[in-house]
């Protein structure tokens, strides 16, 4: 995913160094925080917010001051599930939303695509794929899978009852939700 890049005249407008913007985004380093207490580090997030969220408040993501300072009841989830957790919260812009949906959405049909469940899972985990959209797109995957022509399940003898339909539909559709 692309980063947006920072004008020098934006950097220089906020009065922040370039230490103290890297602070903001990825939270206090080994040696201590660059500023001296909260009064500061809340000033410098109020000069610097704009130019920190323009370029690390993007694409489901923020920047740990904004966690720490703005989240609110939110908790950091960490890395791996920030955007979806961020989704579910509706905290997300509706660019972001979009950009995340057509994403989540190919990593669905890729889910989708592979034989094992436990590999469906695997990779929808991994995409960080909320929950609720794996929910909403099974139905409707099973519904697309189910109007596919081929072979009868059971080799072509004769109608299926009911509970037989059902499983032949599980075995075609996606179904990675444990």
């Amino acid at each position: 995913m692309p980063r947006a890049s920072a004008k020098v005249s934006d950097i220089d407008a906020c009065g922040l160094t370039l230490s103290e913007l890297q602070e903001l985004w990825l939270g206090v380093g080994p040696g201590g925080s660059l500023f001296s207490g909260e009064e500061e580090l809340r000033d410098a997030w109020s000069r610097g917010r704009d130019v920190v969220m323009r370029l690390w408040g993007c694409g489901g993501r923020r920047p740990q001051i904004w966690w720490y300072l703005e989240a609110g009841d939110l908790k950091y989830p960490g890395y791996d599930h920030e955007r979806s957790y961020l989704f579910e919260h509706n905290v997300l812009s509706e660019a972001e939303r979009e950009q995340l949906l057509a994403g989540w959405r190919k990593e669905f049909e890729k889910a989708c695509s592979l034989e094992d469940a436990a590999a469906r899972k695997a990779h929808l985990d991994w995409a960080d794929v909320p929950h609720s959209l794996r929910q909403q797109w099974q139905p409707a995957r099973r519904r697309r899978a189910g109007k596919r022509t081929g072979p009868a399940p059971n080799g072509g003898a004769g109608p299926l009852k009911a509970d037989a339909q059902e499983k032949a539909l599980d075995a075609t559709a996606c179904s990675a939700e444990s």
